[in-house]
């Protein structure tokens, strides 16, 4: 039977992994919204009389922004997953199971 901190281990390994992915997919769209033609993370897709700016492509821009808002409500609800199972593994640790083998490389 695998140990309770060996499974809370490779739990967080995953959840760990995710995160990175999700990190680096939003590094990835707040880079290609600070193009030229793009209207940036939070920069106006309006001119002051309403209209769209000619000088910025705001449908890309747009559904990049609704994929950043999308990571950003994830890497939230994955960063309290991975809270949780920290919590978890130093309170098995703490309850005295032996700690895990290291991970093999």
């Amino acid at each position: 039977a695998e140990q309770p901190t060996a499974t809370l281990r490779r739990e967080l390994a995953e959840l760990d992994d995710r995160r990175k992915a999700m990190e680096a997919e939003m590094e990835g769209i707040s880079e290609a919204l600070r193009a030229s033609n793009m209207g940036g993370v939070a920069g106006a897709l309006v001119d002051r009389d309403g209209f769209p700016r000619a000088d910025v492509d705001v449908h890309a821009t747009r559904t990049l922004r609704h994929r950043l808002a999308c990571l950003n409500t994830d890497h939230k609800a994955l960063m309290q997953q991975l809270e949780a199972k920290l919590h978890a593994m130093h309170a098995a640790l703490a309850a005295g199971a032996p700690p895990p083998p290291p991970p093999a490389a």
